[in-house]
């Protein structure tokens, strides 16, 4: 029975120290204002917009991309921008929460589109809340940081 327990235990340990090293040591806990925390490189900050019915701000990562984030209700499922190509979705769990990750090719100076869309963060009156993000990023190392960045998410927001 020791041994069953050391070994679960063990295990359930290593998993957590397996998480914790995907985020960088460095990177600092970014506050999204009232929705949101992430962890992002030193430096990252974000300016809050009202668009509509939706909460946006303009995501700055400290030597790297910008991206938008829309935080509302009854928003439809991230859809590529025009001009994507080649698309792939990753489903995950962004803080307990199903969402998806969304990646396509583009032509430009930005060549990749990496977006994040969880359908249902909380409920208010007016049905689910959800959030998007999207981002075009020019290097293959951008699109995983803002990947990694995704996948840091933690919910604030409470009704």
């Amino acid at each position: 029975m020791r041994l069953v327990t050391g070994s679960l235990l063990a295990a359930v340990l290593s998993f957590g120290i397996a998480n914790a090293a995907d985020v960088p040591a460095n990177w600092v806990d970014v506050a999204a204002g009232p929705m949101f925390n992430m962890k992002a490189p030193p430096g990252t900050t974000f300016e809050r917009t009202r668009l509509g019915d939706v909460f946006c701000r303009t995501i700055y990562v400290a030597g790297g991309s910008d991206f938008l984030d829309e935080f509302g209700d009854h928003r439809e499922d991230l859809k590529n921008p025009n001009g994507a190509q080649n698309a792939a979705v990753q489903k995950m769990m962004i803080d307990a929460k199903p969402g998806s990750i969304i990646t396509a090719t583009m032509s430009g100076a930005a060549p990749r589109f990496v977006g994040l869309h969880v359908p249902s963060v909380e409920n208010d009156v007016l049905g689910p809340l959800s959030l998007v993000i999207n981002a075009q990023v020019a290097k293959p190392e951008d699109e995983a940081t803002i990947k990694q960045i995704y996948e840091s998410i933690t919910f604030e927001y409470k009704n």
